[in-house]
């Protein structure tokens, strides 16, 4: 099992790491430097030797407060939560915002309470945005061609929170039921992830992963009982897998054939939180990083090394403002970058030539 004292270390290796990249000025090239945007403002995120941070867009007092990213192949899509409600109480709303791949605005959505999951079906190219994560969710599609919007409703939610992220692999489309309710045990014993299809205006949902199922852990060879007390985050591996980010316990979550008969369960324990995690898929092209407090999205380029696991820690995590590469054999994470306010949404976008 992934003991405290071996969560303690983890974390400890992780602030170890960047104490020293600090100290010894490696970050940022042999000398610890910033970047510089082009409308030449300093930048606070400073980077190890061979990554170059800049500037992509920014936020404005009409939309703020960015949280999720997401790519077709000509334009970039972001979900600003401005100041709503996680559940949407307030009934305000949310703007999504479609830019350009060089950053300038093309138009903007807006959507119904706090947008958190934002992504684009493969097969209709329609855009998905889910809002309410912590209650009373709710879930529009957007048609980025005509402009239309359509939304959807849910059932009751059994796990008693609303729904977060989004993922499509194989056809089928999957969601994190987040914010549950736990037992007298602190147990999320409800569905943890589920199918979801739209039809006739409804959101119908069937169970995937539940919140106490068992894996096996990786780092570990060993059978355990999950805990999802806090899925959050979704993403599909190289290989097909759905990920899920456990974010408060600090764990990623595979599922292998993810919704068929053939489903299999493994985990990863981490040393501290994380929010958006991507795979390089190329060796070539960038990553954008959503920084919700700056209300600004980075880029980051560097020769990449294809299959590298990247990953970012939020501002509630024992060690946060980092984005780093995670060492999927231990579960350690090595910061790349450091110096971001609240890091939220992660991209990685190829080349197209690659």
């Amino acid at each position: 099992m992934f003991t405290p004292r071996r969560r303690w270390i983890a974390v400890s290796v992780v602030a170890s790491i960047l104490a020293v990249l600090l100290l010894t000025g490696y970050i940022g090239g042999v000398q610890a430097k910033e970047q510089r945007s082009d409308d030449d403002h300093s930048l606070p995120i400073v980077a190890l030797h061979g990554y170059e941070v800049s500037v992509f867009a920014r936020g404005t007092t009409a939309y703020t407060h960015p949280d999720s990213v997401e790519a077709d192949a000509h334009h970039i899509f972001v979900g600003y939560q401005n100041v709503t409600a996680k559940d949407g109480s307030d009934h305000k709303t949310s703007t999504i915002v479609e830019y350009t791949l060089d950053g300038d605005v093309v138009r903007t959505f807006s959507v119904p309470g706090h947008c958190d999951g934002l992504r684009i079906d493969p097969q209709t190219h329609l855009l998905w945005a889910t809002s309410n994560e912590d209650g009373n969710p709710a879930l529009v599609t957007i048609n980025p061609e005509t402009g239309t919007i359509t939304p959807y409703q849910f059932a009751p939610t059994p796990h008693g929170g609303g729904y977060d992220d989004l993922a499509f692999v194989n056809g089928l489309a999957f969601i994190a039921a987040s914010n549950p309710n736990l037992n007298q045990q602190g147990v999320n014993v409800f569905p943890a992830l589920d199918k979801i299809v739209l039809s006739n205006g409804h959101a119908i949902l069937t169970p995937v992963l539940y919140g106490n199922a068992t894996a096996l852990d990786t780092t570990t060879n060993t059978e355990v009982t999950l805990n999802e007390i806090d899925p959050d985050s979704l993403t599909v591996d190289p290989q097909g897998d759905v990920v899920l980010d456990n974010q408060a316990g600090s764990e990623l979550v595979f599922l292998h054939n993810p919704g068929t008969a053939q489903q299999t369960v493994t985990r990863v324990p981490l040393g501290t939180q994380v929010d958006d995690t991507v795979w390089a898929t190329a060796t070539h092209g960038r990553m954008l990083v959503v920084d919700g407090t700056a209300n600004v999205i980075y880029t980051i380029r560097a020769d990449f090394t294809k299959g590298t696991v990247y990953t970012e820690a939020p501002d509630d995590s024992a060690v946060n403002g980092f984005v780093g590469t995670i060492d999927l054999t231990t579960g350690f994470i090595t910061p790349i970058a450091i110096g971001f306010g609240k890091a939220t949404g992660l991209l990685f976008i190829p080349n197209p030539q690659d």
